[in-house]
């Protein structure tokens, strides 16, 4: 696929989801600049509503970091990134939130709450994760 075909496909995959609502995404542990970009941005296209979910104080400072006005976010007070993704892994079980958005944790440890036997998200069907970058660089 040349890179010309790649970004028509990204460009076309926003332009189908942008037909959609938004979708209420918790997003786990975004303390980074980098993560918490994301999340905004994603929001200011109205591809998701985030309620974003960890240390209040990391994830302020990163939205300092940005210039980034959290206060028309919802943000879930938890004490780390473990914990971010039980609460969020909560919130999509009891049907509170569509998605769960991965913030600056490994993937092992949201993918732990995930499929936790007693309190994750686990059932009979197969599971999977999609992990999509464009690089305009790359």
């Amino acid at each position: 696929m040349t890179l010309a075909n790649k970004i028509k496909t990204c460009a076309q995959l926003i332009e189908r989801a942008n037909q959609l609502p938004a979708l209420l995404t918790a997003v786990i542990h975004p303390v980074t600049s980098e993560s918490l970009q994301g999340a905004i941005q994603a929001a200011e296209r109205k591809l998701i509503e985030p309620i974003l979910i960890g240390p209040i104080a990391k994830i302020k400072k990163a939205a300092q970091s940005l210039a980034i006005d959290l206060s028309k976010y919802e943000l879930i007070a938890t004490e780390h990134s473990h914990a971010a993704a039980e609460q969020a892994v909560a919130l999509a079980r009891a049907g509170k939130v569509q998605m769960l958005m991965k913030g600056s944790l490994h993937t092992d440890e949201m993918m732990q709450a995930i499929i936790d036997k007693d309190k994750g998200l686990r059932t009979d069907r197969r599971m999977s994760h999609v992990f999509a970058l464009e690089i305009p660089t790359y």
